[in-house]
């Protein structure tokens, strides 16, 4: 039965109009007897769309946007370098190259379509890249055994994947970050950190043969984008990935298997990340360790970006290979034109943040006329202080709700404070400072495994002033995410803090105060564009912040000239080394950042205010919380004290390194989510960030101490990770066996109906 429209006119939301038909029924037509009989009914129908308005729909700028700027694309390029442009080898080389990059978005559209969010698909081609070739070269396995071999790895990674996500209840977004740094260590640990070369002839010719001018890659890509075309929008699987995705719980009240069908997103997603890693190693013939990583942003951007084409907002498989070569083509054109080696991270970002922007905006259904009159009205002083006066009245109704509970039959609602013991062990159970339980651990076996330098001031000197501006980076996400907002930016904000401050330094000569002062004024800026996509363009955060990673890498890029500026004021390199009380000053610096964060977020109304925006936003502004403004403030304090980060770091390294911002990224994240699960039940906050931090910090210092391989590290963090965050989950869930006894309990106690009172308060009997 077609879905009646919730709101608003019908042609105006789908295009259709109602009719009403009158028909005549029998008694004999409906099963039910009595109420119902024989006589006329009228029934509402609805029309499908005249021709004109499906052709209109289909072909608008919101459904095939990426198509237009195609058109747009080919049009410029071809008027600006036409003999280079529209050659039949470029556009062969376009479409073979972008087969790989396109493969791994399409890994990707499964499991965002069922919720899940990928952000181990670089790692998940880096292992099929790497493996298939360890196996050719270092085991002389024979190609097809390797590649099943390689594809049953990528299976194992998916389930691996579905159990964090199903079955320990780890959100997809940390299990899968985890997840990446553990395939990382994996893939370090069979290459040694090296290339694998010799691999055999034949494999080689697998992505290098060629059908009618283009790379056997491409037929691979095609048929695998209508394998996964067909399942995702041709059978009840498909229906139920999307379902999934949207709703979990609606969709398991429907009778969908959610958990099996993000085990069959997850395995999807590993499989086809996996056959483009063995690909892409048949491309090169050698392979790369380092080549994952690089496909996470594209792979993403495409998805996003392919979401906004032809299916209005939802995942799919061929806006996602139309984005991809959209993107491809802008890129091939610039690097054909001459453009700076910049230009490409700006095109992206800016394309892809563009295209959302523009299908995230509906034109609204009041007139401009209207909507000036309206403005006009709410611009009254009258009307100003009738809104404070509303605000201010939401607020106290929110603020004293509690003490308007009552218990039914004029009982009255009296609260019982825990005991001191309730509480003290409450506070040192590990589900609330795990993470201080898993330090001790850690600091008792290296004392006893490296004693003699794990034990050491200078162990702990160094430890402590390295990971201050790791830390102090942490700290930046942690107002941000409080929001609701996910700054994917924040390790592009480091950079440019870091870039523009050694820029304005070295090649401007400005002076320290003033070089400073100039960059966190452009961080300030960019906060403020992050705040204007994310509540004015409305483009989602996630979305929003990884263009606009993008764009700052190219504004890094285009700063630095594509390499490291020297020669910084030696007054401004002691601002990163100079020492007090033998520890560096970015550790104090880190220390007054977090005094000031935690003062703001835990202690003020603006905090209370964050946190509800975090939780809710609807109904934060239905409180009287200006939602935007938080965002704002929120957005602006991560880009400052990132910036700080950033200028730190260049202070300690004595030079302005454009590399150095984008490794901040997964080490930020991982300390922020291992530090909601400490002390405040699973909201982010400061003091659980830095021992987050400085835990992981611990464990890789004791390990390099060891003599542990390259690899273990990115191991460890990964694992942390993930343990701790699983193990915080599962303190908040109730056993089996409990839960199946208190069924019990209330079954014995069916016929009794005593007086209970509501959890954390008392009943007591009285008018």
């Amino acid at each position: 039965m077609p879905a009646l429209p919730r709101t608003g006119s019908p042609r105006r939301r789908f295009g259709m109009a109602p009719k009403v038909v009158t028909k005549t029924r029998d008694a004999s037509d409906s099963p039910l007897t009595g109420e119902f009989g024989a006589g006329e009914i009228q029934v509402r129908e609805w029309q499908s769309p005249p021709l004109a308005t499906r052709v209109r729909k289909a072909l608008s700028f919101r459904n095939m946007s990426a198509l237009y700027l195609f058109v747009v694309l080919f049009v410029a390029f071809a008027i600006w370098v036409p003999s280079t442009f529209l050659t039949a080898s470029t556009w062969r080389s376009l479409i073979s190259d972008q087969a790989i990059t396109c493969l791994v978005a399409l890994g990707a559209v499964p499991a965002l379509a069922a919720g899940v969010f990928e952000l181990a698909i670089g790692s998940e081609v880096g292992l099929g890249a790497v493996l298939v070739a360890w196996l050719l070269a270092d085991r002389h396995v024979p190609v097809p055994l390797a590649i099943a071999l390689t594809v049953v790895a990528a299976v194992l990674v998916g389930v691996l994947n579905w159990v964090l996500i199903a079955r320990a209840r780890v959100p997809s977004f940390i299990a899968t970050l985890g997840m990446s740094s553990v395939l990382t260590a994996v893939i370090l640990w069979l290459s040694g950190g090296a290339q694998i070369l010799n691999l055999p002839a034949g494999f080689e010719r697998i992505a290098n043969h060629q059908i009618l001018g283009l790379q056997l890659p491409v037929y691979v890509m095609l048929a695998i984008a209508i394998l996964v075309w067909y399942v995702l929008e041709r059978t009840p699987a498909g229906r139920g990935v999307y379902a999934a995705g949207a709703d979990p719980d609606a969709a398991a009240l429907a009778g969908v298997r959610v958990s099996r069908v993000i085990l069959c997103a997850a395995v999807a997603c590993a499989v086809i990340g996996g056959v483009a890693g063995l690909l892409e190693s048949s491309q090169l013939s050698t392979g790369d360790p380092t080549i994952g990583p690089g496909y996470l942003l594209p792979g993403i951007a495409a998805v996003f970006l392919g979401s906004t084409q032809f299916r209005g907002g939802r995942m799919n498989v061929w806006g996602t290979v139309v984005a991809a070569y959209v993107i491809a083509t802008g890129v091939k054109g610039l690097q054909l034109a001459g453009a700076p080696t910049w230009i490409p991270d700006l095109f992206n970002g800016a394309a892809l943040l563009v295209a959302v922007g523009i299908a995230a905006h509906q034109k609204s259904p009041v007139s401009r006329t209207a909507a000036v009159r309206r403005l006009l009205r709410s611009a009254t002083r009258s009307v100003r202080s009738a809104r404070r006066a509303r605000r201010a009245e939401q607020l106290a109704r929110v603020r004293g709700g509690v003490g308007d509970l009552a218990v039914a039959g004029g009982g009255k609602v009296a609260w019982t404070p825990p005991t001191f013991a309730a509480r003290t062990l409450r506070r040192l159970s590990i589900r609330n400072i795990g993470a201080l339980y898993l330090l001790a651990f850690i600091v008792v076996v290296f004392s006893l495994w490296v004693p003699a330098t794990f034990l050491t001031s200078g162990t702990w000197r160094s430890l402590i002033s390295d990971q201050a501006i790791t830390c102090l980076a942490a700290v930046a996400l942690v107002p941000v995410i409080a929001s609701g907002v996910v700054d994917l930016a924040v390790g592009a904000e480091v950079g440019l803090g870091g870039i523009l401050v050694a820029w304005l330094l070295a090649d401007r000569h400005l002076t320290v105060p003033m070089a400073v002062g100039v960059t966190l004024l452009c961080a300030v800026a960019v906060g403020l564009v992050n705040w204007a996509l994310i509540v004015r363009g409305r483009i989602p955060p996630f979305i929003a912040t990884l263009g606009m990673s993008s764009v700052l890498v190219a504004v890094i890029a285009w700063v630095s000239g594509g390499t490291q500026i020297l020669d910084l004021p030696a007054g401004f390199q002691k601002i990163g080394n100079h020492q007090i009380l033998g520890l560096q000053l970015p550790v104090y610096i880190l220390l007054v950042i977090a005094v000031i964060t935690w003062y703001v977020v835990e202690r003020t109304p603006a905090g209370r205010q964050l946190y509800a925006t975090g939780a809710n936003p609807a109904a934060a502004r239905l409180a009287g919380i200006r939602t935007s403004r938080v965002i704002l403030l929120a957005t602006i304090a991560c880009a400052v004290i990132a910036a700080v980060a950033g200028l730190l770091e260049s202070a300690q390294l004595g030079t302005g390194d454009p590399t150095v911002g984008p490794g901040y990224l997964l080490p930020t994240i991982a300390a922020v989510f291992l530090g909601s699960t400490q002390f405040k039940n699973g909201r982010m906050n400061v003091w659980g960030t830095v021992v987050g931090a400085y835990v992981i910090a611990t464990g890789v210092k004791g390990l390099q101490l060891a003599g542990a391989p390259t690899w273990s590290p990115e191991l460890f963090d990964g694992v942390i990770l993930i343990a701790v965050v699983a193990l915080a989950q599962y303190q908040r869930r109730p056993s089996a066996w409990a839960a199946r006894i208190r069924k019990l309990v209330k079954r014995d106690r069916a016929g009794q109906t005593p007086e209970r009172a509501q959890p954390g308060f008392k009943a007591t009997k009285g008018g």
